[in-house]
């Protein structure tokens, strides 16, 4: 029994090493890849740029603009790039909300305010276009 019990435990760590190994911080050429063009459907928190924890979409359009459909149905605009291996957007009706970092961890996207260290979000899926035909 104690050494099942062992067995047990020193896999569910190499598990929890392997998946720890396993997500990385994107780099700058794979956020504009994975963002550019696309729209992107995410749950927040309320670390988001709305600063309302719920279902957000978000057009990346490749011009450098983005529009962000928040919880509450209002559309935001602003202008968005990547620098470094962060994506800095600047909303019109939210300035200043800063860069943010994306977590790759197999299919989950976690964004991550870089000043704060707190999550904003977590994409759920993206699109290619602008699919839900957000205009400002």
């Amino acid at each position: 029994m104690f050494i099942v019990k062992h067995t047990i435990m020193i896999a569910g760590g190499i598990i929890g090493l392997v998946a720890a190994a396993q997500a990385a911080d994107m780099t700058g050429a794979e956020i504009k890849s994975f963002l550019a063009g696309k729209t992107a459907y995410l749950e927040t928190t309320a670390a988001s740029a709305s600063g309302m924890a719920g279902h957000v979409v978000i057009y990346w359009n490749e011009d450098g603009t983005a529009l962000y459909k928040a919880p509450d149905g209002k559309i935001m605009h602003g202008k968005w790039q990547v620098k470094d291996n962060t994506n800095c957007t600047e909303w019109k009706e939210r300035p200043g909300t800063g860069c943010v970092r994306y977590d790759k961890n197999g299919d989950v996207v976690t964004v991550i305010d870089v000043k704060s260290g707190q999550t904003r979000a977590k994409i759920m899926k993206t699109a290619a276009g602008n699919v839900e035909k957000l205009a400002p």
